[in-house]
């Protein structure tokens, strides 16, 4: 299912605001705010391409999906045993942080 939105158009993994890394991991174990997290899955891309444009094989064929998302922001509400249960998500183009996030 296509519900994570990403916004962080500078990721070798973002193509259309959709994330295609496979799974990504939130970090922020002891985060509170949304700005405590981030996508630490999350890699610039140098080269202004998508990694299936230069030729890479390290980027999946489908859009990431919440149920594929690990997450270590430990104090939010949609973390069940560090698997994301949002029913979407959204990764900001400011600092790659889930916001999302919502403190328990």
């Amino acid at each position: 299912m296509k519900n994570l939105k990403c916004d962080a158009k500078k990721c070798v993994y973002n193509k259309q605001c959709e994330c295609y890394a496979g799974k990504i991991c939130v970090d922020g174990s002891q985060a509170v705010t949304t700005s405590d997290t981030y996508c630490a899955t999350f890699r610039e891309n140098e080269n202004n391409c998508y990694t299936s444009d230069a030729g890479c094989c390290c980027h999946e064929d489908h859009a990431v999906g919440t149920s594929e998302i690990k997450c270590e922001a430990v104090h939010c509400v949609y973390n069940d045993s560090k698997v994301c249960s949002a029913p979407s998500v959204q990764i900001n183009d400011i600092d790659a942080s889930c916001n999302t996030f919502k403190a328990r």
